[in-house]
């Protein structure tokens, strides 16, 4: 995803900014230190020094979604969290935010194996089955 990362950043960003959610972008967090969404701040601090940078768009992504999906308290992203239902729903939306864009920027072409999408936007695994439903909502398969 190297080379579309920043597309897929300006594009969630832009969303954000239109949704009058503020965000930090920082290289001052520790590799494995997980990005988080404030609510109550009105905040998504994103750690552009995540240890897998191409992770970095999906967490964006994720941590948007608990805003849309009107989440309270502070949420981390991290892959060890995804049994919590509010982590659970932001991984929803985040799909729903990303695959079009992901649709987009490949001018509608979406591989026909789901997992090649799945590793090049590094969506966690136990998100299989909902990647592949999502996918067919958009009319690719």
């Amino acid at each position: 995803m190297n080379d579309k990362f920043e597309v897929f950043m300006e594009r969630l960003l832009q969303y954000a900014f239109d949704s009058k959610i503020g965000y930090i972008l920082t290289k001052k967090l520790e590799p494995y230190t997980p990005s988080v969404a404030v609510p109550e701040d009105n905040q998504i601090i994103i750690n552009m020094n995540w240890h897998n940078h191409d992770e970095i768009p999906f967490s964006l992504a994720h941590e948007i979604g608990h805003f849309v999906n009107g989440d309270t308290g502070t949420l981390y992203y991290t892959s060890n969290t995804f049994m919590q239902k509010s982590e659970r729903e932001a991984n929803l939306r985040a799909l729903e935010l990303i695959l079009p864009i992901y649709a987009d920027i490949n001018q509608g072409m979406v591989p026909n194996n789901y997992q090649t999408v799945m590793n090049q936007l590094q969506i966690p695994q136990c998100l299989d089955s909902d990647v592949r439903v999502q996918l067919f909502k958009m009319d690719f398969h």
